[in-house]
């Protein structure tokens, strides 16, 4: 089961990018992320692990694991959470002067359902935070 929310940023992939690659700061602006933290070592790429812990209805931790990481463009990872497996991806593409944020991923096993519609109302959250931060960041002279 599939889940996807997009949105255009008034600025470059490039400036979007150092916003989007920092998933630490994620729960700063997002009020849903209680934690984001890096667990392996190493500069963050294909094979480190986050551990993120988010909150709707209840508390979920989710280890994830990078398996795709193209600087400026696509983020990929994988994890377990309530037995279901996910797939998340957050990727930008240069329209015009702008960006073009995706951010979702797909689930599947038992609790695919419920872990979608959680993961539909994350994604859709993220983009829209994400945009609002990168605009705010850039309209106050701020490197993004």
């Amino acid at each position: 089961m599939k889940f996807n929310a997009s949105t255009e940023i008034d600025a470059t992939p490039d400036k979007a990018w150092a916003l989007v690659s920092n998933f630490e700061e994620w729960p700063q602006w997002i009020p849903q992320l209680k934690k984001v933290a890096k667990v392996s070592d190493g500069p963050i790429g294909v094979g480190s692990q986050l551990l993120i812990v988010a909150r709707f209805i209840i508390t979920v931790k989710l280890l994830m694991t990078i398996t795709k990481f193209v600087p400026g463009q696509i983020v990929v990872m994988e994890g377990k959470v309530l037995g279901t497996r996910m797939t998340r991806y957050y990727s930008l593409e240069p329209v015009g002067q702008r960006a073009k944020l995706d951010a979702g991923g797909n689930v599947s096993g038992p609790l695919s359902f419920m872990v979608r519609h959680g993961g539909q109302k994350l994604s859709e959250t993220i983009a829209q935070a994400l945009k609002e931060r990168i605009e705010t960041l850039i309209r106050s002279g701020a490197d993004a």
